[in-house]
């Protein structure tokens, strides 16, 4: 199994997240294109008032440049628009095959203004 170098921040979206991850393979630094919105997965870890994992649906990815991603959360149905605060997310990221699996995975933060 390959490993893969994740970065990622958030940025705020009208009381939402968007998530700008940068995935490349660690063996030469090449930049890992063409994922999908299946390839990523995203959780909540932890907010001002909250301490509990709250794993987010992606809505939709889009790519550029190469190995660089933007992806737009869905809104959280029991709280759709976030409060102002800080908050801390965990974004793993899989590609290839189930033989050839690359794995990678990274804490990012973001915060929301008042």
């Amino acid at each position: 199994m390959a490993r893969l170098i994740v970065t990622a921040a958030g940025s705020p979206l009208f009381g939402n997240f968007l998530m700008v991850v940068s995935v490349s393979a660690e063996a030469d630094g090449q930049p890992t294109t063409g994922l999908k919105p299946q390839n990523f997965k995203i959780a909540q870890l932890a907010s001002l008032n909250h301490a509990s994992v709250n794993v987010r649906e992606v809505d939709k990815v889009s790519e550029g440049p190469e190995g660089f991603y933007t992806i737009q959360l869905k809104p959280w149905e029991p709280q759709p628009t976030l409060p102002p605060g800080h908050y801390v997310f965990a974004v793993a990221v899989t590609a290839g095959t189930k033989r050839a699996a690359q794995r990678g995975q990274t804490v990012a933060v973001g915060d929301l203004p008042a």
